[in-house]
């Protein structure tokens, strides 16, 4: 039994690990995609309908996720009786 708490335990490290590295890579790749969106919108480059709705689109997803990851995440406030 001891074994396979300390296999078990080492497992759940692993993936720990895989998924920090996982996170890792999306955040890097985000930043790059934000940072090369910024990039172009600081030329002032005219943009199409398709392309204004699109950039709307996905701010309003990524914003309707991150909210409802914050509240599943975020500690509760501790109201003193």
């Amino acid at each position: 039994m001891p074994g396979e708490i300390m296999s078990s335990q080492a497992a759940q490290e692993t993936a720990d690990a895989k998924d920090q590295n996982e996170m890792a890579i999306i955040l890097k790749e985000f930043g790059r995609s934000v940072a090369a969106l910024r990039g172009m919108m600081d030329q002032d480059r005219s943009l199409t309908d398709m392309e204004l709705l699109f950039i709307e689109n996905h701010f309003q997803v990524i914003q309707m996720a991150y909210l409802r990851w914050k509240r599943k995440h975020r500690p509760l406030p501790i109201h003193p009786a």
